[in-house]
């Protein structure tokens, strides 16, 4: 009887599993929706807004220096960087933290890639985040098409890219 029940409760919490990975990673459920402008302030260069990323899909990727998953999804960000070779973008953008802080986040993990600052944490209300980290993938319109939540793997977010429809 106890080993029919902890096989029982091993099925609940597989089922559960799969669930939470999918809520985590799944779009908004409804149509792509316009992305809101960037922050202006750039911690690394070149500067970029939502103009400069149209024509290729790209990922906006919320995070803080604070946040423990976001040191762990920082080096997956960057060899998935490393490896797009001009096919998609991806922009970092550091959320309600202090400039030294992520200044240092940046160097640490040795990302390449433009990171702006959203120091007040308005840009990440205007786009929805609730938690760190949180990846919006666009499509080549400027279109936020999926939401992942929690942190990524360079394989996760190459998948992520794949699913962006081609432009009109």
């Amino acid at each position: 009887m106890s080993r029919r029940l902890a096989l029982g409760l091993l099925a609940v919490a597989a089922v559960a599993g799969l669930v939470i990975a999918e809520l985590a990673t799944s779009g908004s459920g409804g149509d792509a929706r316009p992305a809101p402008a960037l922050p202006s302030q750039v911690l690394r260069g070149p500067r970029v807004d939502l103009a400069s990323l149209r024509g290729e899909p790209a990922l906006i990727n919320f995070w803080a220096s604070w946040c423990t998953p976001c040191k762990q999804e920082a080096p997956e960000l960057e060899r998935l960087a490393e490896s797009l070779h001009g096919r998609a973008r991806v922009v970092g953008v550091d959320f309600n933290d202090t400039t030294p802080n992520a200044t240092d986040f940046i160097r640490e993990y040795h990302l390449s890639y433009p990171i702006l600052r959203d120091g007040s944490g308005r840009v990440g209300e205007s786009y929805g985040v609730a938690g760190l980290p949180t990846t919006f993938v666009l499509d080549p319109e400027g279109r936020i098409v999926r939401t992942l939540r929690g942190p990524q793997t360079a394989t996760s977010l190459r998948d992520a890219l794949g699913s962006v429809p081609s432009s009109d």
